[in-house]
């Protein structure tokens, strides 16, 4: 049976910071769309991923404030 060893953290975790972002560019319906790329083998995948989360949910919430705006 393999041995684990198991760390217990008492805190936030240091993920570390993301690098530069990747992009790369997709043709959806005739539209370009900018697509945020990470490498799952990344050091830093962790920061990465956060890093690519709150850029989505920021550009989330300003297309919802200009719906928001508009009506």
């Amino acid at each position: 049976m393999a041995k684990m060893k198991v760390d217990i953290v008492d805190g936030p975790i240091d993920l570390g910071k993301p690098g530069k972002p990747k992009y790369r560019t997709v043709h959806k319906d005739g539209k370009a769309v900018k697509l945020r790329v990470i490498d799952a083998d990344s050091p830093n995948f962790g920061a990465e991923f956060l890093a690519s989360f709150k850029a989505s949910v920021r550009k989330a919430r300003e297309e919802n404030r200009a719906i928001k705006d508009r009506d």
